[in-house]
Parts: structure tokens; sequence; C-alpha cells
């Protein structure tokens, strides 16, 4: 990692306009996706053996913490940041497994409801424990407050990105000239 980290530094020192700050905020960028990753794979060790995925567990988990076991499909891809292509295939997958059903809102019949069968809330019951165990115990070298505060963090990070439409940049890009 040392060897990537200085040759981040050494691409930053000869394109950024800010070597120093560019450096950390690649660091941080690569070290964010490292850990997305191990968390990743971490996840899909402990979830196959319920016959989930990390993908699938976030959809499952946020209907059973909802009132009726039930949110409108557009809200779920909304707040769980999931494309329309990948919720409407991870639906399927769910709702062919008897995990999920959905119909169509009583009310409003251009809305899709999702809730858990008795089966799904079955497999929260077994899985839950497992899932909060585990992911508790891959952040027990954080405390509370530094896990609040890396919380919070993120949360801001994530703001910030959301003001670069489509993955724009900042600025448009420069390259450092020698003089």
């Amino acid at each position: 990692m040392q060897r990537i980290r200085a040759s981040l530094a050494q691409n930053c020192a000869a394109f950024a306009d800010d070597p120093a700050a560019s450096a950390t905020a690649m660091d941080l960028m690569l070290t964010l996706r490292r850990t997305a990753t191990s968390f990743q794979t971490m996840a899909e060790a402990y979830t196959r053996a319920y016959d989930l995925s990390p993908a699938r567990v976030v959809i499952v988990m946020a209907l059973a913490a909802t009132k009726g076991h039930t949110l409108a499909q557009a809200e779920i891809g909304r707040e769980l940041s999931v494309s329309l292509g990948n919720l409407t295939a991870l639906l399927a997958s769910l709702e062919s497994s008897g995990i999920v059903k959905r119909r169509a809102d009583a009310g409003d019949g251009r809305v899709t409801n999702v809730s858990l069968t008795a089966k799904g809330l079955a497999l929260v019951r077994r899985f839950a424990p497992v899932h909060y165990r585990t992911v508790a115990a891959a952040l027990d070298g954080l405390t509370r407050a530094e896990q609040q505060t890396l919380i919070a963090l993120l949360d801001k990070m994530r703001d910030q990105l959301k003001t670069y439409p489509n993955g724009g940049t900042a600025t448009s890009p420069r390259r450092k000239t020698s003089s």
C-alpha cells in the first residue's frame, strides 16, 4: 500500500493544482474503495448461507424495519440508492424466492408496493441476529463515538458528491505545465 500511496503522491505532484490536498483526497478515495470491497466480501460470505446477497439484505432489512413491512418500490430505490434496473431484478429474484410480494397500491395504481411475505419475515428472524452480530464485530475496532463521527463524515461527503451531476468534475481538468 505504501508504494501505491507514493505513486499517488507523485502523480498528484505532476498533475494537481494542490498536490498535497489531492494526494490526501486520492488516498481517502482508495481507502474508501478498499473498505467497501472488504465489507462486500465479508457480507457475501455470511449472507450466502441464507440465500441472500448484500443487495438483497438491504431491501429485506429495510422492509422488516417498516410498519407493515411494506414500502413503495420507488421509495426503496430512492432511499437505498438502488438503480431502477437493479432494483427490478433484485425484487424479481426476491419475489421468485417467495421472500417479498409486489402489488399495485390500492389508492394509486401507478405505485407498486413491496411487502415481506411470511417466509420473508421468518428469514429475517433467523438472519437478523447473525447480521447484527457480524456487522457489530466488524466495527468493534471503533468506539461508538468514532462510528457516529464516521457516519457524520461519510454523510457530509455523500452530500458533497451529490453536487456533481452524473459524475461531473469540480472544474475542467487542467494539466500542470512545467515552466
